[in-house]
C-alpha cells in the first residue's frame, strides 16, 4: 500500500481525506485527515490496510480510496497536481 504524502483521497461516501504523515507505530501505516473541515489525524490506515476512524474500523479499506490527483500544500490549501 503506497498513499502519497499530502494526496488528496476520495472515500466512496464522497468525503475527501489528505495523508497528513506515516504512522509512528507498526499497527498504523497512515494518518489521514478530513479535507473539507481541516480536520488533523481522526483516520488511519492500519497496517492491514483498513481505515479507522476515530480509532474505530470503517466499512473501507486502503482500496477504496480514489487519488483524486490533487495534492495539499503546507497550509492544507488544495492545488492541481502537475
Amino acid at each position: 500500500m503506497d498513499l502519497r504524502e499530502k494526496g488528496i483521497y476520495c472515500l466512496p461516501n464522497g468525503r475527501e481525506l489528505v495523508v497528513l504523515e506515516k504512522g509512528a507505530d507498526e499497527n498504523i501505516v497512515f494518518i489521514l485527515g478530513g479535507w473539507e473541515q481541516f480536520e488533523s489525524s481522526q483516520y488511519q490506515v492500519n497496517n492491514e490496510g483498513r481505515i479507522l476512524a476515530h480509532g474505530r474500523l470503517t466499512a473501507w479499506d486502503v482500496t477504496d480510496l480514489l487519488d483524486t490527483g490533487r495534492t495539499a500544500n503546507n497550509g492544507y490549501h488544495q492545488s492541481d497536481a502537475s
